[in-house]
């Protein structure tokens, strides 16, 4: 029988933090929503009606890391409550309108993912985790941050990030990994290598197999164009990527093999057409006219209440979205993929077929993906000719000896991706930065007390460099500026430390901000690199070349802010629209990738800006979720009204949502403090105003009072 292996790729990179929106914070909190919280509630459902799921996750190290951060964890319960006073909003201003049963369902979701959360008590980590141990699911690991191993500098640099890696995984999953994502889908064998730019040594370096393999990990996976040629299946949808055409392409009998390399480690291959029937924008499923439209948002809450409509469709022209279709096509879906999957297996009845994809699609650009995932195991669980297993379980019995060449998923199925004029400046850094951790494990990795406090938190800066999101979205041109700063601010701290350690002046105070600022890996082993080249310069290489290129650096980044300024927040949009006018029609523009800021944002009119709004948590003050069992909600825990301001009947209240700058979040809480009427809000103070709303944004509470004046004495 055709074993089948359903494999979803988890990675964000180092987000806690590091700003909000566009880039930051909220893109990890829209993954835990929209991702992982989905899946877990899929899994729960599956194991409660034993249906099995035997599906392969691969959480990376540093993903892991900031899911199980008290930080995150409190941080995504505001961003959630946030949503939900949206998803509140939105139920009520579309009230009797063509937008109800989306504007319903969202609220339904929001309130269900806040609970699903506060019941899990906040441990995604956990959840997985025991997931695996009830043998539901196998969860795999990655290197620490996704370095790109093919291009790091030394074999050492390399086993510093797979070792971390997996040592992470133990600490979090209670066991020794087994299989691996290779960050990218990037591999390099054995050989001479040749350094792309000046900063690392050429030399014979091992296999990227062999160190995974020495690492305790026995299996991974490559894109099918490195077992049977031709070419890889890029641009992939992922974290920052979208649809787009892909000429599909039969896979050869290679792709339904095991393959073993020389090292011992066992590889699958991603196979073409159940991955392009997913994601291919010609013909994948999530371009069904039913499902909902990622790229337009409403103009107020930036919620999605649309629907695709048809794939030629402008986003003028999409139509409202309407859940309960939209979820029924995920189960004839379901069944025509796992019709296809069948149809595979019957031409290759003794072979694997490998499904892999990013987790992201699921759930964050397509919706109703979690839906359709749970559709497809209960359809597979009836099925006679394929039986859906682990990734461990599938690599197990006969394989093929194999020799695979250099490459990735990437642009041309090399490394074009990763290494381009654009990021060649990455690179230097980021080899200066691996010599120099070397040597100062060599000098310094015996001393005690503030100096191995230093070393901990150099590699961790180490690690953070070496991302390979950072030249990714410098290549996609999605988030250039933010990729630069990240680096470029790791690496500068990164220098600091190694000057502290050069110096033997450690500033235990300044060292303690910089582990509050990137703490991941508590456990990280700076020994790690004490085998690395003995022939290395005790210099601050890193330092030297962030003061040579300062000047242009600083320029650069004062230019991006010039271009983009300050955008507003949720609230200040919210109360600078007037609630009796219709909210204008407006989405992002088609040019535009998912996630990036608008372009020439201070030429923009204010309706196109509303689409611009940040989701984060500091747009909204309050919270409309409910409260457990036994406790109060936030909103019954009234203020003290000010003397003078005591409750009046509920039918006598002022609607204060008439003086401009107060909204619907401020006028309720004003009903909470006892507040209920023009005259009553005319005698309040201004500082005791501010402490009743809670506003996060500069008001005019003077303004406020006055007005609240003038409208009294007209009823009078």
């Amino acid at each position: 029988m055709t074993r089948f292996v359903l494999v979803l790729h988890s990675h964000l990179p180092y987000v806690r933090a590091h700003g909000m929106w566009p880039f930051g914070e909220e893109t990890l909190y829209e993954a835990i929503a929209e991702v992982y919280l989905p899946l877990a509630r899929m899994l729960e459902r599956l194991e409660a009606d034993r249906v099995a799921a035997p599906m392969t996750i691969g959480l990376t190290p540093i993903l892991t890391e900031q899911l199980a951060d008290a930080k995150v964890k409190e941080g995504f319960l505001q961003y959630c409550q946030d949503r939900l006073v949206r998803a509140e909003d939105d139920l009520a201003r579309y009230q009797a309108t063509d937008l109800a049963a989306s504007a319903a369902h969202q609220a339904a979701y929001w309130q269900e993912t806040y609970e699903h959360y506060q019941r899990l008590g906040g441990d995604v980590v956990g959840f997985f985790a025991r997931a695996q141990e009830r043998g539901q699911i196998e969860v795999i690991t990655s290197s620490a941050t996704h370095g790109y191993s093919p291009l790091l500098g030394s074999d050492t640099a390399l086993w510093g990030q797979i070792k971390t890696g997996t040592d992470a995984y133990r600490r979090h999953y209670r066991r020794e990994a087994t299989g691996y994502w290779m960050p990218e889908m990037a591999y390099r064998p054995k050989g001479h290598w040749q350094p792309p730019v000046e900063g690392a040594k050429p030399g014979m370096r091992a296999g990227v197999d062999e160190l995974l393999y020495k690492a305790g990990i026995r299996y991974t996976f490559v894109d099918a164009h490195l077992v049977q040629g031709g070419q890889s299946l890029s641009p992939q949808i992922g974290p920052y990527g979208q649809l787009e055409p892909v000429e599909l392409v039969e896979s050869s009998d290679a792709v339904y093999q095991v393959h073993e390399l020389e090292s011992g480690l066992r590889v699958m291959a991603r196979n073409q057409e159940t991955a392009l029937q997913v994601w291919s924008a010609d013909y994948g499923y999530p371009g069904d006219g039913a499902y909902r439209e990622f790229h337009r948002k409403d103009p107020i809450s930036g919620l999605h209440h649309h629907r695709v409509t048809h794939r030629k469709a402008g986003l003028g022209e999409k139509e409202p979205y309407y859940p309960d279709e939209a979820f029924k096509r995920t189960k004839e879906h379901a069944r025509h993929f796992v019709g296809v999957v069948e149809g595979l297996a019957h031409k290759h009845p003794d072979g694997v077929i490998c499904a892999a994809y990013d987790a992201e699609l699921f759930g964050h650009w397509w919706y109703e993906g979690p839906a359709w995932l749970e559709a497809v195991f209960r359809e597979l669980a009836r099925s006679k000719a394929v039986k859906a297993m682990t990734a461990r379980e599938a690599v197990r019995g006969k394989a093929v000896r194999t020799a695979l060449p250099e490459g990735s998923w990437g642009r041309g199925g090399h490394h074009d991706v990763w290494l381009n004029r654009e990021t060649h400046d990455f690179w230097r850094l980021v080899y200066r930065a691996e010599h120099q951790m070397v040597a100062a494990v060599q000098r310094f990795g015996r001393d005690q007390n503030g100096k191995r406090r230093a070393l901990r938190q150099l590699m961790r800066e180490l690690l953070l460099l070496e991302s390979s999101d950072w030249p990714f979205l410098i290549d996609t041109g999605q988030a250039v500026e933010y990729a630069r700063e990240r680096y470029e601010d790791h690496a500068a701290r990164f220098a600091e430390i190694y000057q502290m350690l050069r110096d033997d002046r450690i500033d235990i105070g300044r060292l303690a901000e910089l582990e509050a600022l990137d703490n991941p890996f508590p456990e990280a082993d700076p020994s790690l690199y004490a085998a690395g080249d003995q022939d290395v310069s005790a210099k601050n290489l890193v330092a030297e070349l962030l003061e040579a290129t300062y000047p242009a650096r600083m320029a650069r980044r004062a230019a991006n802010k010039a271009a983009y300024g300050r955008l507003p927040d949720y609230q200040s949009l919210r109360n600078t629209l007037q609630e009796d006018e219709p909210p204008p029609v407006v989405y992002e523009s088609e040019a535009q990738e998912p996630g990036e800021p608008p372009a020439g944002l201070g030429e923009k009119k204010m309706t196109q800006l509303a689409e611009a709004i940040p989701s984060s948590a500091s747009g909204v003050t309050g919270t409309r979720a409910k409260a457990p069992a036994g406790k109060a909600k936030p909103s019954e825990a009234k203020a003290e009204p000010e003397a003078g301001t005591a409750e009046l009947e509920p039918t006598a209240r002022d609607v204060f949502t008439r003086i401009k700058g107060i909204g619907p979040t401020y006028q309720k809480r004003l009903y909470e403090a006892g507040v209920l009427t023009f005259a009553q809000l005319a005698k309040l103070k201004p500082a005791r105003l501010l402490q009743i709303v809670q506003a996060r944004v500069k008001v005019d509470a003077e303004a406020w009072i006055a007005e609240a004046k003038a409208l009294s004495k007209k009823r009078e």
